[in-house]
């Protein structure tokens, strides 16, 4: 490449690029784009290919030096980039005072580049977890979940006005700050669940079967929507009819019917003790590995760049539907967003970027049977079978994600085996406030 760079640091993860293209190879690209131009220029009185050049200059010029530039440039940032061995995220900034084919094209680029920490110190740590133990209250209220799944709503026919405890069946639109009404949609609450705010359970509460209110209510901070949080909301809520719920005995008839693959009430409990044991070992699983990573992330500092963090960001809104369904990341503005999300999505980058940094250094690699380990774990949370699931993490648009998945997993899992795990009981403060939400 004929063209000279130079980099300087600005900080870790940010760089400016400077680059001189030689005049000669400026005149060569733009006399090569004029002639291209010429030869499909279409001008009153001309015939294509016959537009005189003084003319296609000066319809034209302004677009030739245009494209001529940007081809140059986005050529001398690749090729710099390459010399000096910089990984870029993002888009750079770029800045050109000129484009004249008589003159060399010298441009500078502020570049972000993707974290290369040096991590230290990360085996043979250790770290606490709460102890989770299965008591005969969780298994009892699992199994009142399942009752509650069989459960038959009875619609009330000796009052027609809305109590606390009913389910009721709604059509509810949302104003948000005084804009247009969001289309109605059907719902169905049990009041006083908290489903719906406590504000508007208490306002249904006393509404009458085919009967329509506006309530008002401000939604709170910490509300599910961001884009709702802290604003005046009025709910349009049409009461189209009351029911109880009837909920079966648990008897072994009713077992055959849940699909645990069972047949009597005790070889349930059985059943639900092992799944939630299974489920207990998985969340300490997690949480060490969470501890691990909490660990490793405050005594490796270092720079993210922004433009990570605004791509994850845009990630979990896409991904938990908080735009929307069928949204292109691509398009959606984070700025109602980055004040809940930035935090996490940062901590996210750091111990993605402390993982894999760990796995080069370790040499860790991705083998056959780790693939399809994970193909196998997926299946089996999924209900699934390994064929469709291999078809499926094996297309082409999601094999890179899932192999890096792969990989991580295994690096975490490298890791937590040289990790001290100490199961600490839940704190005094933790067990009551358990105690007195159940008791609620």
């Amino acid at each position: 490449m004929d063209f000279q760079s130079s980099v300087v640091d600005i900080d870790e993860v940010t760089k400016q690029i400077s680059v001189t293209v030689p005049q000669e190879r400026v005149a060569k690209e733009y006399e090569t784009s004029v002639k291209s131009v010429s030869r499909t220029a279409r001008i009153n009185g001309f015939r294509p290919g016959k537009v005189p050049r003084h003319m296609v200059e000066r319809l034209m010029g302004d677009r030739i030096r245009y494209d001529v530039a940007n081809r140059l440039i986005n050529e001398g940032l690749r090729g710099a980039c390459e010399q000096h061995k910089l990984e870029v995220v993002g888009e750079p900034e770029v800045d050109l005072k000129e484009m004249e084919p008589a003159k060399a094209l010298e441009f500078t680029a502020k570049v972000a580049l993707y974290p290369q920490p040096t991590i230290t110190n990360y085996l043979n740590r250790s770290v606490e977890v709460t102890k989770r133990v299965v008591g005969e209250n969780e298994i009892s209220e699992s199994l009142e979940r399942l009752r509650e799944a069989r459960a038959e709503l009875k619609p009330i026919e000796d009052r027609k006005i809305a109590e606390k405890g009913d389910v009721v069946a709604l059509s509810v639109s949302i104003q948000v700050d005084g804009g247009e009404f969001s289309r109605p949609e059907p719902f169905v609450d049990e009041l006083g669940s908290g489903k719906l705010s406590v504000d508007v359970e208490a306002q249904v509460a006393g509404m009458t079967v085919n009967d329509s209110k506006e309530i008002s209510v401000v939604a709170p901070a910490d509300h599910a929507n961001p884009e709702m949080a802290g604003k005046n909301l009025v709910y349009k809520v049409t009461l189209h009819g009351i029911f109880t719920k009837n909920m079966p005995e648990l008897t072994d008839e009713v077992v055959k019917t849940l699909g645990f693959d069972v047949e009597t009430v005790d070889a349930l409990k059985v059943k639900v003790q092992e799944q939630l044991s299974k489920q207990a070992e998985e969340d300490m699983k997690n949480e060490a590995q969470g501890a691990l990573l909490d660990l490793l992330v405050k005594e490796n500092p270092f720079l993210v760049p922004q433009v990570l963090v605004d791509e994850e960001i845009r990630g979990i809104v896409a991904r938990y539907g908080f735009s929307g369904r069928d949204v292109d990341p691509q398009t959606i503005d984070i700025a109602p967003f980055r004040a809940q999300f930035e935090e996490f999505a940062l901590n996210r980058i750091r111990c993605a970027i402390i993982i894999d940094r760990v796995g080069s250094t370790e040499e860790i690699k991705v083998e056959e049977t780790d693939r399809d380990k994970m193909i196998q774990r997926i299946a089996e949370q999924n209900g699934s079978t390994v064929e469709a699931t291999r078809k499926a993490l094996l297309d082409k648009s999601r094999i890179m994600s899932f192999l890096l998945e792969v990989r991580r997993t295994k690096i975490l899992e490298h890791l937590m085996a040289k990790t001290t795990v100490q199961h600490v009981d839940a704190p005094k403060v933790e067990k009551e406030e358990k105690k007195a939400k159940k008791a609620k």
